[in-house]
């Protein structure tokens, strides 16, 4: 299956989620996906993609019984050891800044005035509460350093551009969050390009591979690149693209 069209059934199945009262199980969810030739880890990738857009999904026997992947479906990635190491130093990086003794609430009442140190003093007063968001939504696809820094871009951006005339502390969290999940979607879509690309350059090598082994000659000269692209009617420029990433470009 080509990306985009990858692309498009995971948005298909997030608007029957949401049809559904947010809800999906297991069953359905790799049923639709049947025809993409899934595997255990991609089709665990698109059931933590429709937990980030809020859909539950509840587990079947199936799933059950796939190596926990249900249990993995719906628990919180936990930080590796070097994670942990990196979250701890972001930690104490952050009481080492200032932070306004003003509320939220002031300093939000301060940036609809048009008072641009508000904006400074959210930034620093937010910073925190953006990383151990982004903790909270740690995957495997990104490491926390980069979710924090996506958490981090996102709070300031939301502070910077123009939104509700009074912004508020649930607003801001839930601009943050949604900048996390934009982060992760897009990662875990990244990936999958990445997965099909190998899965087309294993299943081209061994296609080369059948079309050259004669065992009753041996000696037989092999098929050129030309030629197999014919009889794999494959164009020419796309087989050597992807015999190049194999280093078996030999024309």
């Amino acid at each position: 299956m080509e990306v985009q069209e990858f692309q498009k059934k995971l948005t298909q199945i997030s608007e029957m989620g949401k049809e559904n009262g947010n809800q999906l199980d297991a069953g359905t969810v790799r049923e639709y996906f049947r025809d993409a030739g899934l595997d255990q880890g991609q089709l665990l990738k698109v059931i933590q993609y429709l937990r980030l857009q809020g859909i539950t999904v509840t587990a079947d026997e199936d799933t059950e019984a796939e190596s926990g992947s249900a249990q993995e479906a719906k628990t919180i990635l936990p930080l590796s050891e070097e994670e942990e190491a990196y979250w701890k130093e972001y930690k104490e990086s952050l009481q080492e800044m200032p932070v306004s003794e003003e509320t939220p609430e002031a300093l939000f009442r301060k940036l609809a005035e048009g008072d641009t140190m508000a904006q400074t003093e959210l930034v620093q007063k937010f910073l925190p509460i953006a990383a151990e968001l982004a903790v909270e939504m740690n995957c495997a696809e990104i490491h926390i350093a980069d979710l924090i820094q996506e958490s981090n871009v996102s709070l300031m951006t939301a502070l910077s551009e123009t939104g509700p005339e009074i912004k508020t502390e649930a607003w801001l969290k839930s601009v943050i969050r949604k900048g996390i999940r934009d982060a992760i979607e897009e990662q875990l879509q990244t990936n999958y390009g990445d997965d099909v690309l190998v899965q087309k350059v294993e299943k081209l090598e061994q296609a080369i591979r059948d079309l050259n082994e004669d065992e009753e000659n041996p000696n037989a000269e092999k098929f050129t690149a030309a030629e197999i692209s014919v009889i794999l009617d494959i164009p020419l420029e796309e087989l050597k693209a992807t015999l190049r990433l194999t280093g078996d470009d030999k024309s």
